[in-house]
């Protein structure tokens, strides 16, 4: 493998002038998809700013070590560029890593050389994934705002980790299955498999029950939500002498590649242990870090964004309770489902933050779109407060 570090020959605005074919890659694709779809100019300006983005986050406004596994994908993209590493031996190897890596090689960008790198590979896919979903419609005047200005997938889509990729592949997935596209969508559901198995078993039982309910015409009954709601919690029940050792595995597993003692982590100790926590740490994981939590100047960013984003995702799906039902039936349990999982694995906060933001996303785009959610306070109201 080629030395990396060459690059901080440069300094800090020599590292940046090697990023600028990438950067204007991104602002030529947004010039030629706005002017083809029409896109009004503010939401342009929003996706322009965003292209320079990877520019003031890593060793700006954090160090680049402060997420470390940014360098394992930029070696990885090297490693494929330069023949070191196979593309089959990457599919087939047992780290997410190589797999991810695989499709960011394959992107029409230069060779990565530095952290700030992949961002904008990220972006690159960010701006494709808004025109796929202003082209077909998904937007509402709610969900395009939160797409372009939640700050959790600014963050996210502008450094070099894989989350953008899961992101891309999982809202193309939906897509196609509201679409009723059964062929498309599963091609887009495999690469979630390679990058991130867990989503793929969120992901999965969740798209299927979309075809067989057929919730895109006919929604889905709050009873039926409910019934296999209930069905989930038996069979979490059943399933516990098998799960609790798993998920013990995991939760230490995580919490100390996070950087945690595994001393300091809680494990599950029986069956109702694991019940209880399979029902209530979804929400925690939602919510958390909670401002008390916060040990950091971007953690306590990140827990008062979660009172903003709550507060938002209240707003939304009480308008969706009113509007559509059935609907809203249907994402309420994805987003049950995906945030208990993650809520019985993830302890450390910037992780929550991290995996999360995709699913939070996807909940707001297609219950806006689904239920007809277009404003945050119809008729001027204010919560219960009637202006």
């Amino acid at each position: 493998m080629s030395d990396l570090n060459w690059i901080y020959n440069y300094g800090f605005l020599g590292i940046r002038l090697f990023e600028l074919p990438s950067l204007l890659m991104c602002l030529l694709l947004l010039l030629i998809l706005g002017y083809k779809f029409k896109v009004p100019k503010k939401y342009q300006l929003v996706l322009g700013l965003h292209c320079f983005l990877p520019f003031v986050l890593n060793d700006v406004l954090f160090n680049a070590s402060y997420m470390p596994d940014q360098f394992k994908y930029l070696r990885s993209v090297n490693d494929l560029r330069n023949g070191d590493l196979g593309l089959i031996e990457a599919l087939t190897s047992t780290g997410n890593v190589e797999q991810a890596s695989v499709f960011f090689a394959l992107m029409p960008f230069p060779t990565p050389v530095s952290a700030i790198s992949l961002g904008f590979y990220n972006t690159f896919l960010y701006i494709i994934l808004f025109f796929v979903l202003y082209a077909k419609r998904v937007f509402t005047n709610v969900s395009i705002w939160f797409y372009l200005l939640f700050p959790s997938a600014g963050l996210y889509t502008a450094l070099s980790l894989r989350e953008t990729l899961i992101f891309f592949f999982m809202t193309l997935t939906i897509i196609y299955a509201r679409e009723s596209k059964v062929f498309k969508s599963a091609l887009f559901i495999i690469p979630i498999y390679l990058i991130k198995f867990q989503n793929f078993f969120i992901l999965g039982p969740i798209v299927l029950i979309y075809f067989i309910f057929n919730v895109a015409r006919k929604g889905m009954s709050f009873t039926k939500a409910l019934m296999i709601g209930a069905i989930s919690l038996v069979g979490l029940l059943l399933s516990a002498p098998i799960a609790i050792p798993l998920v013990n595995f995991f939760r230490v597993a995580m919490f100390v590649e996070d950087g945690g003692d595994r001393d300091d982590i809680s494990l599950i100790t029986g069956a109702g242990d694991f019940v209880f926590q399979g029902l209530t740490s979804g929400f925690y994981f939602l919510s958390k870090p909670l401002p008390w939590e916060a040990t950091s100047a971007l953690q306590l960013i990140q827990s008062l964004e979660n009172v903003f984003v709550l507060g938002v995702l209240f707003l939304i799906t009480r308008q969706a309770w009113k509007k559509n039902l059935d609907k809203l039936a249907f994402w309420l349990l994805f987003m049950a489902l995906a945030m208990s999982v993650y809520g019985l694995v993830v302890a450390n906060y910037g992780t929550a933050v991290r995996y999360r933001y995709a699913f939070v996303v996807i909940y707001v785009l297609f219950v806006c779109a689904d239920c007809k959610v277009d404003k945050l306070f119809p008729n001027k109201r204010i919560l219960f407060y009637r202006q």
